[in-house]
């Protein structure tokens, strides 16, 4: 038994999901005992988020799309039928569940299983089922709203760390810029690699020939569909979905398990081999991510399976649909990536580029400009000397005077030769090197001193309602520890106190001086 199996899922996503409904969308919503009904022909709405690294799993709200618009309505402080922009609701989910994965991936790592999660995916419609895959534990639970309820499916695996890129155990692993290969990353071809990876796979694995194919019948969007998606988080984010007709994956399983396609029962050799192909083409995308230098894991699969849904990947920056043609039959990839902020920044920093490439006849005409150029900046800067200069008079001269406009014309002077600089050794030099300073050299830069007098939690229509001379009341109060920060950094702790009616915060604990000086980061 792992010990995940003792971890406490149940505690943690209840308090946060009563909690984001709350403070997010102004719900007070309550845990209900009430069984599941069947919600087959009802248009409903799944938000999910999933895990990679030590722990991998998922977590998915599912709401109806009539509560999914009411919760929406909600936060903008606005009437249901006011609600035009689908896009809004969607995020609104998908950050509803970012939220509460977020705290049950930091509850996982304060336990000792570090993890990521993945940006969030939606899928919606009226008639899908969703099944993760391969779980040690997977735990549901109903919430209630008037009259309607909330479910959150919870699906948690340990998983044992191979050390390609998929070690989170200590949060410095992502945006390792020292170990990204940022021209692999901009020289990656997702879509090309991503296409080459499913026609192996199917060619190999289930003996299917793909080619790659630009028009669709319209029935295969409507018959019963089978997708099999796997997410990878990391310094890159995203989602690969493949999506088969179920007459078509129940031929490819029987091939795969070499049976006949009538000897199939159920839909659990299907499930299988939907999550084994996509597992196949998301890890060969994560090893071109890690080739990269990219820390990137994968999720368990997960498997959906109806006649009407839409699956969609939130927040990317490259979303592609694609598809494929064997004989009659259509296979349909869906692809979302998001690269890191971090190492893109890295990404688009300047180069120094010391040298110039060019050809010998460049090269002599820039010699000859530069020879010619010379002797004029020299001129310039002379010019320009005896222009500040003061006027001084000319010395006596025995020789006969001449005439004003001859002196004129007379030119200056030679310039004394340039001497090219004898090479600077850096140990004949007194100059001293930026770590040899003093410390006690930095003690008079000034720092801004900020005190968090307290915090509090409202909710969003509360934050969209303020306005100047609004109130807010803190949670802190007098005699309640603050924090003392110089620069942003915690440098100490306080506690307020008040005399003469004023406000004045009393220093309580402090730490060293050399502690403070190396958190500054100077």
């Amino acid at each position: 038994m792992s010990d995940i199996e003792n971890f406490n899922i149940r505690t943690h996503v209840i308090d946060s999901i009563v909690e984001t409904f709350d403070t997010m969308v102004s719900m007070e919503i309550e845990v209900s005992d009430l069984e599941p009904p069947d919600t087959a022909g009802v248009s409903r709405m799944v938000a999910a988020v999933n895990f990679a690294g030590n722990a991998i799993g998922l977590i998915n709200i599912q709401v109806t799309a009539d509560l999914s618009r009411l919760m929406m309505a909600n936060m903008l402080d606005l009437e249901p039928e006011e609600i035009e922009d689908e896009s809004e609701i969607k995020d609104m989910l998908g950050e509803i569940s970012n939220i509460v994965g977020g705290n049950l991936k930091s509850a996982l790592n304060d336990a000792g299983h570090p993890c990521v999660i993945s940006t969030p995916s939606l899928t919606y419609g009226a008639d899908f089922t969703i099944k993760s895959l391969s779980m040690d534990r997977f735990e549901r639970y109903v919430f209630s709203y008037q009259e309607e309820l909330i479910f959150v499916e919870v699906g948690l695996k340990a998983q044992q760390i191979t050390g390609d890129g998929d070690d989170f155990s200590s949060t410095d692993v992502l945006g390792k810029l020292a170990h990204v290969d940022i021209e692999k990353i901009n020289a990656l071809d997702i879509k090309a690699q991503v296409s080459e990876a499913v026609i192996d796979v199917f060619d190999t694995m289930l003996s299917a020939r793909l080619e790659p194919t630009d028009t669709i019948p319209s029935e295969s969007l409507e018959d019963l569909r089978n997708v099999g998606s796997v997410s990878f988080a990391g310094d890159a984010t995203g989602m690969i979905s493949i999506q088969v007709g179920d007459n078509f994956a129940r031929a490819l399983a029987a091939e795969m398990l070499g049976m006949e396609i009538e000897e199939l029962e159920g839909d659990e050799e299907i499930k299988d081999m939907m999550g084994e192909v996509a597992n196949i083409v998301g890890g060969n995308l994560k090893s071109a991510f890690t080739d990269a230098g990219l820390a990137c894991a994968l999720s368990t699969p997960s498997f959906t399976t109806g006649t009407d849904f839409r699956i969609e990947s939130l927040n990317m920056e490259k979303y592609e649909r694609f598809a494929f043609r064997s004989d009659d039959n259509i296979v349909f990839v869906e692809m979302g990536v998001k690269i890191s902020e971090l190492v893109q920044a890295a990404g688009q920093q300047g180069k120094d580029i010391h040298y110039a490439v060019g050809d010998k006849d460049a090269e002599n005409d820039t010699a000859e400009e530069a020879v010619t150029a010379a002797p004029q900046e020299v001129n310039e800067v002379q010019e320009t000397a005896a222009a500040q200069a003061p006027a001084k008079e000319p010395p006596p001269s025995d020789s006969p005077s001449q005439p004003a406009a001859a002196q004129t014309a007379q030119p200056p002077p030679a310039a004394p030769p340039v001497q090219e600089a004898a090479p600077h050794s850096p140990a004949s030099s007194g100059t001293k090197r930026p770590e040899d300073f003093d410390l006690d050299l930095l003690l008079d830069i000034p720092l801004e001193i900020k005190v968090e007098l307290g915090r509090t939690r409202i909710q969003i229509q509360e934050l969209l309602n303020l306005s100047p001379g609004s109130a807010v009341r803190l949670v802190r109060l007098e005699g309640e520890p603050v924090d003392i920060l110089a620069n942003d950094t915690l440098i100490a702790r306080g506690e307020v106190v008040v005399q003469n009616e004023k406000y004045g915060i009393r220093v309580t604990e402090i730490t060293s001086r050399l502690d403070r000086i190396r958190s500054f980061s100077i």
